[in-house]
């Protein structure tokens, strides 16, 4: 048997390196918003009220880290916070992930989703053109809804839900 070091990069490997395909979809696609320079910066909390918010759902992949138990959602969460400073050109996008935890070990703490690439690139084009939309005069932009394929074996658990008990799963397509 391998030693722990040299398992750990097979871990995931669709999803290694995935904070290349997150910058590189967001300064590929913001970049069209010359002269003003934006910025993809994760966060752990929602920043003041002033900020613009969207929310996303995409399908996911976790893996517990306790048990090993892997499991799929179709309600992977992303928190995007946004706004733009005219004085100094720069705009800010923060973002969340959010986690569930495993059904099977019942472990308290929350999972990391692993993204998969479609699924990265199309939430990062969804909170471009919702910025778009309040920014620079997008007329009702496309919004993605779609999902890679899947076939979950159990309905989404609002108890294991990082989102949920953070009042943030809601399917609803509002913006504020």
């Amino acid at each position: 048997m391998p030693p722990a070091s040299e398992e750990v990069p097979e871990k995931g490997c669709l999803f290694k390196g995935m904070e290349i395909v997150w910058h590189g979809e967001f300064d590929r696609l913001f970049a069209q918003y010359f002269p003003h320079q934006w910025f993809l910066m994760p966060t752990f909390s929602p920043p003041s009220e002033r900020w613009r918010v969207f929310k996303d759902s995409a399908k996911v992949r976790f893996q517990c880290q306790e048990c090993g138990h892997g499991w799929t959602s179709m309600k992977g969460r992303v928190v995007f916070w946004f706004h733009l400073n005219v004085a100094t050109n720069s705009g800010y996008v923060l973002f969340k992930l959010y986690g569930q935890q495993c059904n099977r070990c019942k472990s308290e703490k929350f999972e990391h989703a692993m993204w998969y690439p479609e699924e990265v690139i199309k939430v990062v084009g969804n909170v471009y053109n919702r910025v778009g939309q309040v920014y620079y005069g997008f007329y009702r932009p496309p919004l993605r809804i779609d999902r890679r394929p899947g076939k979950p074996r159990n309905q989404h658990n609002a108890e294991l839900c990082q989102a949920c008990k953070d009042g943030l799963c809601r399917e609803e397509w509002t913006f504020s």
